[in-house]
């Protein structure tokens, strides 16, 4: 394996499970958890975690894939998986 190609599974793997990344980061960083139960008292749990995803997928421009019903933070009991598009994957591959 080649260090493009190990690279590409390495961030493939944090990609497909970014949600998960994203509420675990939130977890572990006091001021970014206050701020989230801030907004879930506001907004509803439901809500505010329904944003969260649909932004880190418009923000990377991913598209979804299976659901994930074992997630490592205790924030959310599901989330939907992520890849990337064919078009980003090509042009991520041409750079290297």
């Amino acid at each position: 394996m080649s260090a493009n190609e190990y690279a590409e599974q390495v961030v493939g793997d944090f990609i497909t499970d970014i949600t998960d990344h994203v509420f675990l980061s939130i977890e572990r960083d006091d001021m970014a958890m206050r701020n989230y139960m801030t907004n879930v008292n506001r907004y509803g749990l439901e809500a505010v975690n329904m944003a969260i995803g649909l932004k880190i997928k418009e923000r990377l421009n991913l598209e979804n894939d299976l659901e994930n019903n074992e997630p490592k933070s205790r924030l959310i009991k599901s989330y939907t998986r992520h890849r990337t598009s064919d078009t980003q994957r090509c042009q991520l591959t041409n750079y290297a």
